[in-house]
């Protein structure tokens, strides 16, 4: 029995989704911390609503055990995707597994995207089954978390970071490029949500940004902070003041290996490392150099024409430039000189 192709979710995979929803891998950072591991809240609403952000796909097995599901996210056209979720575990090692994470690659690129972008632990299984499937590493990073507190932070007036504006875009833009190395810029592009975030400035020099997204389980947080800051515990006390302000929900920073020099400050304020993960990456298009043949020089002027050709010995002979055949024993009516006949 042949395996039935890669096709998006609909109502009868209802029992195959209740199924791996316990069971796959989470593989973005942000949303596994701020919402969950089981990340497939949204996949019932992509049958409703096609061209969602999220897009779920199934790949049927021989039986349900082997039936595995998968889904991207991409906030916006031509923006990186980013996977999601994938279950079972074990299908990544699976032929089935990588039949669907193929098709996963697919919808990405139709849907504008040029990479795939996986959050992994090294250590973990699904390290090795995602570079055998062309995955790179492009960079590190380590997920801090600072546990809840039991009553709400109150805020204070004249705080360190204010909320982000419009005026700010290009100020930020600015920033990251000096920050985020180019290999990276070239894979992921800079936050693109509205305003949510947090800024600092000194000096009207803007030196630090504070990527924000908020959940029902957690906080996540993504600091830019430019090297000239002098000190970073004014800011990380500030910081918990400003976003800390709801009970019940864990702080979770994420902490790039081009700014790991945080690591002590971190601890300082109670936070604690909970995972290393490696940002891997599928190139979902690359640039294609176009050959163009090297044109000619005219040439100038009137060529001159060539020699005439003749043939010698028994075979008749031509003249190229008049066309006229010269019979045995004769010369061609274009040298000018009197026509002889042999005895």
């Amino acid at each position: 029995m042949a395996e039935s192709p890669v096709r998006p979710l609909d109502w009868r995979d209802l029992p195959a989704l209740h199924r791996v929803r316990s069971r796959g891998l989470c593989l973005h950072a942000e949303v596994a911390y701020t919402r969950g591991p089981q990340t497939l809240q949204t996949a019932l609403l992509d049958m409703l609503t096609p061209g969602r952000l999220t897009h779920t796909l199934v790949a049927p097995g021989l039986d349900d055990e082997t039936t595995a599901i998968g889904q991207i996210l991409q906030r916006e056209p031509s923006a990186p995707a980013r996977l999601v979720f994938f279950g079972p575990a074990e299908a990544l090692a699976q032929a089935n597994g990588a039949r669907l994470l193929d098709a996963l690659c697919q919808a990405a690129g139709q849907r504008g995207a040029h990479n795939l972008i996986a959050d992994v632990d090294e250590h973990g299984p699904a390290f090795e089954c995602l570079r055998a499937a062309g995955f790179a590493i492009y960079a590190r990073q380590r997920i801090w978390r600072r546990a809840p507190t039991e009553t709400p932070t109150a805020r204070r007036s004249g705080s360190l970071w204010r909320p982000e504006l419009a005026a700010d875009a290009a100020a930020i833009q600015a920033l990251l490029a000096n920050l985020i190395p180019g290999l990276v810029q070239q894979v992921e592009t800079s936050p693109n949500r509205p305003r949510r975030g947090y800024v600092y400035r000194d000096d009207d020099e803007l030196r630090g940004y504070l990527d924000v997204e908020r959940g029902a389980l957690g906080i996540w947080l993504q600091p830019y902070l430019h090297p000239a800051v002098e000190t970073i515990d004014p800011l990380l006390a500030a910081l918990v003041r400003e976003v800390d302000h709801q009970a019940g929900r864990s702080l979770f920073l994420c902490v790039r290996s081009y700014q790991g020099w945080m690591s002590g400050p971190l601890t300082r304020f109670e936070f604690e490392p909970v995972s290393d993960q490696a940002v891997m990456v599928r190139r979902l298009a690359a640039a294609v150099r176009a050959t163009e043949r090297a044109r000619r020089p005219a040439l100038e002027g009137t060529p001159e024409p060539t020699a005439p050709i003749a043939r010698t010995g028994n075979s008749r002979q031509w003249s190229v430039v008049s066309g006229q055949q010269a019979r045995p024993g004769r010369r061609l009516a274009t040298d000018h000189s009197p026509l002889t006949t042999k005895p």
